[in-house]
């Protein structure tokens, strides 16, 4: 669940209904860190589905978010297998993760109780790996999440976009640019679709911040009404520059219903925290 909302945070930093059919399909330059080297991902969009080619986990796994059942589809190519991501599995996964929480709140407050001395012989037999200060957090509330206005418009790859940043308390997440749907000349029913997802990701992302601190995890918990529009840039800033997304093209070709439907034969495997 976790990787799967990490991922596609990367691609949904992304995005009233309205009738209308057409297919798009969104092309990025991706990069994992600032002079790594840039790979392809794709965003379909056809018939209230969305399918993610290439988004963080390689060529092995794909996303398939559909509007009407309100759900992503996390797609295994190498293991033949599906998992489920929407509201119920994920409250299912946040009731397990509960038994933990008065485990790490009581580790909370004993790390916070520690002398100096203490700390640095806890964190030496810890290691580099794992953080006494991390371990702490994950109990805590995660800081609110903003979205700020910076700079002036901008123009990437031929689109004309808002520069935004996403804030996490007084942490600076990530830097966005933001395309209205005529801008990038997305139809309605497609627009509508992207803004679906967006909302589904809020709800889940809401939802999963707790559990996601106790694997040392920030997601994003963004607000669909505030973020209006397409990104057609991406920069991580959570981890210093260790990652970027560059919009390239806008296709409107029609694409084949068969690539967004789960291939047959494929074993279903239930949701997993990291996954």
């Amino acid at each position: 669940m976790l990787r799967s909302l990490v991922s596609l945070a990367s691609v949904i930093m992304l995005l009233s209904p309205v009738i209308g059919r057409a297919d798009a399909v969104l092309e990025f330059s991706a990069r994992e860190e600032a002079k790594g080297r840039p790979v392809t991902q794709s965003m379909t969009v056809k018939d209230g589905r969305i399918l993610f080619k290439g988004a963080g986990s390689g060529n092995d796994t794909e996303y398939l978010f559909d509007r009407w059942a309100g759900s992503i589809t996390v797609i295994d190519h190498r293991k033949r297998t599906v998992s489920i991501v929407d509201e119920k599995q994920v409250e299912l996964l946040n009731q397990q993760a509960g038994t933990v929480q008065p485990l790490l709140q009581g580790v909370a407050e004993r790390v916070a109780s520690l002398s100096p001395e203490e700390r640095k012989r806890w964190q030496d037999l810890l290691g580099e790996s794992i953080s006494l200060d991390k371990i702490a957090q994950s109990a805590q509330p995660p800081p609110a999440t903003t979205l700020v206005a910076i700079g002036r418009n901008k123009v990437v790859s031929g689109v004309t976009c808002r520069p935004m940043r996403i804030m996490q308390g007084a942490t600076a997440m990530a830097d966005l640019c933001l395309a209205d749907q005529t801008a990038l000349g997305i139809h309605d029913g497609d627009y509508a679709t992207i803004r679906a997802l967006m909302e589904l990701y809020e709800r889940l992302a809401g939802r999963s911040q707790r559990v996601a601190r106790q694997f040392g995890v920030n997601i994003p918990a963004l607000s669909a009404r505030e973020l209006k529009g397409v990104p057609v840039e991406l920069r991580n800033l959570s981890q210093g520059d260790s990652g970027s997304l560059t919009f390239r093209r806008i296709t409107n070709d029609p694409v084949s219903p068969e690539l967004m439907k789960v291939p047959a034969g494929y074993r279903k495997e239930p949701l997993a925290p990291w996954q």
